[in-house]
Formats: structure tokens, sequence, C-alpha cells
């Protein structure tokens, strides 16, 4: 007999709805079940942890074993519900749970449960390594930028005052461009205004007009 337990049982199993308890104690906890020979008719040895007895099962067959651990073997990769069994051999029904056990299956569900719950920190701290990364060259971007435009305006700020010297003979800076100033009259674009009115209509209804601001008189410029 092998000295290692084909099926481990976990909680009570059934054998044709009856528990399957041990002969010397009755305990229908922590059973251990061995194929004794390698016929299929032949009883298989059903030993106890609790108490240490063990014997033969005149109902739990080696045929009924190897249905249990072939029922496994088909649905290993269901790692949630493969060790729930109900196997039939022979008209005989042997139901119950086994002691889950370690194999690849399950490692990848554990490592695949590891990663989704890690899954938002790691992202979040690669986000923050890249950004750390891109700082020094985003500053150096913007220090270069700065520099361009800083040259640019002064090569164009003389330039404008050699062409003015060259066109007055040297009289003084070139004069700043002034600013307008924005019409403070609502709806006053350059100068004019679009009005409905009818004083200016030749048909009596209202019509628009534009007419010329008298604010701002962009318009008479």
């Amino acid at each position: 007999m092998n000295t290692t337990a084909d099926l481990k049982l976990l909680g009570v199993a059934e054998v044709d709805g009856a528990p399957l308890a041990c002969a010397g104690c009755g305990n229908t906890f922590s059973l251990e079940v061995h194929k004794r020979a390698p016929f299929e008719t032949s009883p298989a040895w059903v030993c106890c942890l609790s108490c240490g007895h063990g014997g033969e099962h005149p109902a739990v067959t080696t045929g009924l074993v190897d249905a249990v651990l072939t029922g496994w073997a088909q649905q290993r990769r269901q790692v949630d519900t493969r060790d729930t069994f109900t196997a039939q051999w022979r008209g005989t029904v042997l139901s119950g749970e086994l002691v889950p056990t370690l194999d690849v299956y399950q490692a990848v569900v554990a490592v695949k449960a590891v990663h989704e719950g890690a899954s938002p920190h790691v992202k979040r701290w690669w986000r923050g390594k890249k950004r750390a990364a891109k700082a020094p060259f985003r500053a150096a971007k913007k220090r270069a930028g700065a520099a361009v435009g800083e040259a640019a305006g002064t090569v164009k700020s003389k330039a404008l005052t050699a062409a003015w010297s060259a066109q007055t003979g040297g009289a003084g800076a070139a004069p700043a461009k002034r600013t307008r100033s924005r019409c403070t009259v609502k709806g006053c674009r350059s100068g004019w205004i679009t009005i409905q009115t009818r004083v200016h209509s030749g048909t009596g209804k209202a019509q628009e007009t534009r007419v010329r601001c008298a604010v701002c008189r962009r318009a008479d410029a």
C-alpha cells in the first residue's frame, strides 16, 4: 500500500448519502484514503488522522478513488471549485471536498491577485519616476527658449534703432508705439456701432444701421 494518501479529505465526505466515518472512533473529519491494489474492485484503505485507526471500506474501492482523481485532474485549472468533487463508479457515489494542494495553477491565480492589488501603486510610482526624469530636460528646454527669445528681442531692438537713426539722422530714440485704448461704448467696433432703428429706414420698419461712435471717433480718423 502506498503510504502517501491518494485522497486527503477535508470535512465530511459521503458515500451514497451516508457520512464516511472511521471504523474505530466514528470520526468523520481528517480522513485519508489509500489505494491498496491496482484492481478497480479492490477495497481502499481509510485511515483516520484522529485516532490512527485504519481499515478497508467495502464501498470505497480503487475504481471509485480513480474516478475522483480523474475528475479533479479534468478541472484542475478551475482553482475555485476543483477541490469539491462528486464521483460515481458502478453505482456508488462519493462526494466531498479535498484538502487544497498548491500547484502552478494556484500560483498563477495568486500572482494575478497580487498584481491586480499592487498595479495602481506600481503605476503611480512609475509615473512619479518618469516625471522626475523629465524635469531636468523640461527646465533646460525652458531656459533655452527664454535665451533664444531674449536674443531675438535684442536683435530686433538693435535693428529698429539702426533704421530710425538712418532715417532721422540720429534724432533721439524711436517713439514707442502708442496702444489705442478700447472704446467703452458697448458694441463699438473700430468706431462703428450697429443699431436697430426706424429713423433711418425708408420702410418704417426697424433695420440695422451702422453709425459712427461719438465717444472714440475712430471712424473719423
